[in-house]
């Protein structure tokens, strides 16, 4: 009988990679829901939460493109904040299938803090030991 993969819940580290897609998917479906009221509300430091969250998938495509070995290009900022989750899943998506471990564990730790900053949540404990955060 083969062995229980543990996870982060056993507060154990997994696989880095799919931590990223795990959480960024969790993320993604939440921000699937907001309304254009929502994604213009005021993040701390970046505008609005729809910089915010412009940011970070421009940030997961940086990181994407440079695992990959590609020049870095801009992600085009699209009229109307409800594209938003679409453009940070592919980004994530594409670092996730790019990423080294510590990469995909950086940018896993890049995303929660963001994740806090837009839905006001603390990050599970056991998520915080396995990517190693303070």
């Amino acid at each position: 009988m083969a062995a229980r993969r543990p996870s982060y819940r056993d507060g154990v580290d997994d696989d880095p990679r799919a931590l990223l897609r795990r959480e960024s998917r969790s993320l993604v479906q939440r921000l699937r829901l907001w309304t254009p009221t929502r994604f213009a509300a005021q993040a701390p430091s970046h505008g609005s939460r729809g910089d915010l969250v412009h940011h970070l998938a421009q940030r997961l495509a940086d990181q994407a493109s440079d695992a990959e070995g590609q020049p870095r290009r801009p992600l085009p900022r699209l009229e109307g904040d409800l594209v938003l989750p679409d453009q940070l899943a592919v980004t994530a998506e594409d670092l996730a299938g790019a990423a080294d471990a510590e990469t995909a564990r950086r940018a896993t730790s890049h995303l929660l803090l963001h994740r806090h900053a837009l839905l006001e949540e603390d990050v599970p404990t056991g998520l915080v030991r396995a990517l190693g955060l303070a």
